[in-house]
C-alpha cells in the first residue's frame, strides 16, 4: 500500500498549498528548542506559536514569489511546506533575467515588510507590566518575535546560495554583464556549494572550539554572522544538502534547455 507523505491543505490564488510530513519534524524541532521544565505549559504554547508563525511566514514568502512569477507569465504547480522551509514549484519560469530577479526578491521583500509591520505593532500594542505599585508598558514580546522571525527569513534567503533566493538574484545579476544563462548558473551553483560546504564544516569545527563569528562583530554585522554561522546547525545541514543536489539538478536542466532553446526564450 502506498502511503501519502504530502497532503493538500487548500488553494490560494488557484495554487494548491501542500503540507509535507517532514513539517511535523520542523514543528517538533521548534517546540523542543522552546521547551523549558521551569514553565512546561507556557513553553509549549510558545513553541506552538513560533511553529505556527514560522509556517505562515514561509507560506506568505512563497506566495510572493508565486504572484510575481504568474504576473510575468510563469506557472506555479503548487507550494509545499516542508522541514527545510517552503518550495513554490514553478513549472515555467519568467522569460527574462530581470524578471527572475524580481521574482526571487519578492519573497525576502515580503518577509522584510512583515518584519516592519510587526515591529511597528510591537510598540503599538505593548504589554502591560505591573511591578509593585508601578504599572508600565513594555514592547509586546510575541509581536516582536514575529518581526524578528521574518527579518531572519529575509536575511537568510538573501544569502547568495543558489537555488535560494539570493542565489537566483546573483544568477540574474551576472547575466547583465553579458554572461549566458548556463554560465551564470554555473557561477551561482559554485557560490551556493561554497555555502553548503561551510554549513557542513561549521558543526565539525565547533567540536574543536573554533567559532566562525568574529569577536569584534557588532550590530547588523554580528546579526548576519549569527544567521550564517550561529544556532541551528541541523536546519543548515539539511539546507546544505538541498543546495548541493537541487543546484546540480537545475544546472543540468539549464544546460539541456540551452541545447534545445538557446537559453532564455
Amino acid at each position: 500500500m502506498k502511503h501519502e507523505t504530502t497532503w493538500t491543505l487548500c488553494k490560494i490564488m488557484g495554487i494548491p498549498v501542500r503540507l509535507n510530513f517532514s513539517v511535523v519534524l520542523l514543528v517538533l524541532f521548534v517546540i523542543y528548542n522552546q521547551f523549558s521544565f521551569r514553565a512546561p505549559l507556557g513553553s509549549l504554547l510558545d513553541g506552538a506559536f513560533f511553529a505556527g508563525v514560522l509556517l505562515l511566514s514561509i507560506l506568505l514568502h512563497e506566495l510572493a514569489h508565486s504572484a510575481v512569477a504568474i504576473a510575468f507569465g510563469g506557472r506555479v504547480r503548487d507550494i509545499t511546506l516542508q522541514f527545510v522551509g517552503g518550495c513554490a514549484m514553478i513549472t515555467r519560469m519568467p522569460q527574462r533575467p530581470w524578471q527572475e530577479w524580481l521574482m526571487a526578491f519578492a519573497g525576502p521583500l515580503c518577509s522584510l515588510l512583515l518584519a516592519v509591520l510587526f515591529g511597528w505593532l510591537t510598540f503599538l500594542f505593548p504589554t502591560c507590566v505591573v511591578h509593585g505599585c508601578i504599572v508600565y508598558d513594555e514592547p509586546n514580546d510575541w509581536l516582536f518575535s514575529v518581526a524578528l522571525l521574518n527579518f531572519c527569513l529575509a536575511v537568510f534567503n538573501l544569502l547568495p546560495a543558489f537555488p535560494m533566493d539570493g542565489g537566483r538574484m546573483l544568477r540574474s545579476f551576472v547575466q547583465f554583464f553579458g554572461l549566458s544563462k548556463v554560465r551564470a548558473t554555473e557561477i551561482a551553483v559554485l557560490v551556493g556549494r561554497g555555502f553548503a560546504i561551510l554549513w557542513v564544516l561549521i558543526p565539525i569545527l565547533r567540536l574543536f572550539s573554533i567559532d566562525f563569528v568574529p569577536e569584534n562583530a557588532s550590530g547588523l554585522s554580528a546579526f548576519i554572522w549569527w544567521i550564517i554561522a550561529g544556532d541551528g546547525d541541523v536546519i543548515r545541514l539539511m539546507i546544505a544538502m538541498m543546495i548541493w543536489f537541487s543546484g546540480k539538478r537545475e544546472l543540468d536542466y539549464v544546460r539541456a534547455e540551452a541545447e534545445v532553446y538557446g537559453g532564455w526564450r
